[in-house]
């Protein structure tokens, strides 16, 4: 009980900072370099992100749910390597292909970088997870944050460049993983590396990265649903890019609520799933929607209220005029927070095909209607395209989920 409770405790402080770290960054950049790079820094961090989905191949939670051990520790870590890799070759060739000059280009590489890094770092504390120690990879996200915060802060106001002050965070980060990371990592789990299990790990890796290929598409799909509105209001409105950047920024924090609520159950959820005992797991999953629903809606509510307030005082900006363009969005990012538990609840229960249907089909269409739309409407068209895409999503999810799970039922109650 202790352990769990300081899992909570320092995967909760570990995840909200983290996930705080961009939209504060975001606030320090407005104020200390201005509205054009505070623009560039919301792109190309986006573009990471999108990066990043790739290099998590899999993803943690296929790894802690893998609660028979079908795969070694160190296959999944050979995962994260072969998928950054791929990460590195194809964000180099994404910046020459879009023409991006020397600045935007490597800001964008430096920040995919600070990914891939923090890509091989979870499958790290999955590691720690798996064997109760996810406290552990709470206070390795402490650390990084505030670190990388506090270095970021040094080298911009010495230098007024962000690229030198992103270097720094990825410094760091590289540092922390070093001497804290995979040392932590090989006290609860010692995952030796020679030219024999180096062979084992790869050939590990290619079956897993066969086995969730579909995971891998999904997630990156899921990223897709923000950043292709972001993509088209760079290409022909980038005025309203650093706008578009600002209103997104709760989302972060409204998909922090998620893991917040998820992550430290999602051991406990698998192994009540391999124990067929549906109606534990239909309790755990009913209360977490039910967490992010309460906790979503008080955030919409503090949206309406005085959200374009408190985003005009941080920015400098005025957001009064785009009140219901923030609601929207915010109410579209507490409905991607469902999405992304009912995608994590999927995984565990290894149901991959109706979730590759359902991301390809939504984002397909909604790049389709971004071509025709986004041009001439602009942001407003990229907010309510964003809303109603993951909106569909999450109904379309929530009747996979409980479809399958009568099938399940249905299946347990005639053996």
């Amino acid at each position: 009980m202790r352990s769990q409770k300081k899992d909570y405790i320092w995967n909760s402080l570990g995840s909200l900072l983290q996930s705080a770290i961009s939209p504060i960054l975001l606030i320090v950049i407005t104020r200390l370099n201005g509205i054009e790079d505070s623009g560039l820094f919301s792109f190309a961090m986006s573009i990471s992100i999108v990066f990043w989905a790739v290099s998590l191949w899999g993803g943690r939670t296929y790894q802690v749910s893998d609660v028979k051990r079908e795969f070694s520790s160190g296959g999944y870590i050979a995962v994260r390597f072969v998928a950054s890799l791929v990460v590195a070759i194809s964000a180099i060739m994404f910046c020459i292909l879009n023409g991006y000059n020397t600045i935007k280009t490597g800001l964008i590489m430096i920040l995919v970088g600070f990914k891939i890094l923090e890509s091989i770092a979870d499958s790290l504390y999955g590691i720690l997870q798996i064997h109760g120690r996810l406290y552990i990879a709470g206070i390795s996200l402490t650390m990084k944050s505030v670190f990388g915060f506090g270095i970021f802060m040094l080298v911009d106001i010495l230098t007024k460049n962000i690229i030198y002050g992103v270097l720094a965070i990825l410094l760091v980060n590289l540092l922390i993983i070093i001497f804290y990371d995979i040392p932590w990592m090989r006290r609860v789990e010692n995952v030796a590396i020679n030219k024999k299990l180096f062979k084992k790990y790869l050939s590990q890796a290619v079956v897993i990265m066969k086995r969730t290929s579909a995971v891998f598409v999904v997630v990156l799909l899921t990223m897709f649903s923000l950043n292709i509105p972001r993509y088209f209001i760079d290409m022909y409105h980038s005025d309203e890019n650093t706008y578009f950047g600002i209103m997104a920024m709760p989302i972060t924090l409204v998909l922090l609520l998620m893991t917040f609520i998820l992550q430290p159950n999602i051991v406990y959820v698998s192994k009540l799933l391999d124990q067929k005992k549906i109606n534990e797991t239909k309790k755990v999953v009913t209360k977490v929607l039910a967490i992010v629903v309460l906790i979503g809606s008080i955030i919409i509510g503090c949206t309406w209220l005085v959200g374009a307030d408190i985003l005009s005082g941080v920015f400098g900006f005025n957001f009064s005029e785009r009140k219901y363009q923030l609601v929207i969005m915010v109410t579209g990012g507490v409905v991607n927070a469902g999405v992304a538990v009912l995608i994590n609840l999927l995984t565990i229960m290894r149901r991959f095909k109706e979730q590759l249907i359902i991301q390809v089909v939504t984002n397909v269409v909604l790049a389709v209607l971004s071509t025709l739309l986004i041009p001439k409407w602009g942001l407003m068209a990229s907010i309510w395209l964003f809303f109603i895409t993951v909106l569909v999503q999450f109904i379309w999810l929530t009747i996979v989920w409980k479809l399958y799970l009568k099938k399940l039922t249905c299946g347990i109650i005639k053996e």
